[in-house]
């Protein structure tokens, strides 16, 4: 499946580090080799939002800009394109996703990233574009 620049590819793991640039905040992470782009952005300090971490409810749905990505365990593809197939863009659970190649992702429109430990070093694209140190949901 390929849409927008961005696909999902099967295999059985990844390897490598790749740069993952999530949107809107254009925050950009390392995502080592089998670690999936919510356990990356949880080890830089960041959260955003998900529930099950397991591919099942599509709290974290994304949309893939570009690059490409593996589930390394098998997800739902209703719960991915969330039972709409007019979808135009190609959709990603950031919470089992793994990238294969650098990426792009857009977190939905109600989505945002949260630092939750100010300071840890990070990059973003620019520094002047960096979110601003916002406090967790409560």
């Amino acid at each position: 499946m390929e849409n927008s620049g961005g696909r999902v590819i099967s295999a059985d793991s990844a390897d490598g580090e790749h740069v993952v640039t999530v949107l809107p905040s254009r925050i950009r992470i390392t995502v080592q080799a089998n670690e999936t782009i919510v356990d990356a952005l949880r080890r830089n300090g960041y959260r955003t939002r998900y529930k099950c971490r397991r591919g099942g409810c599509g709290a974290c749905r994304a949309t893939l800009i570009d690059g490409d990505i593996v589930y390394v365990t098998q997800v739902s593809p209703p719960v991915i394109d969330a039972g709409n197939s007019t979808v135009r863009s190609q959709k990603c659970l950031p919470c089992r996703a793994t990238p294969t190649s650098d990426a792009t992702i857009e977190l939905g429109p109600r989505d945002r990233i949260v630092d939750v430990v100010p300071g840890l070093r990070r990059t973003a694209c620019d520094p002047a574009d960096a979110p601003a140190n916002n406090p967790p949901n409560s």
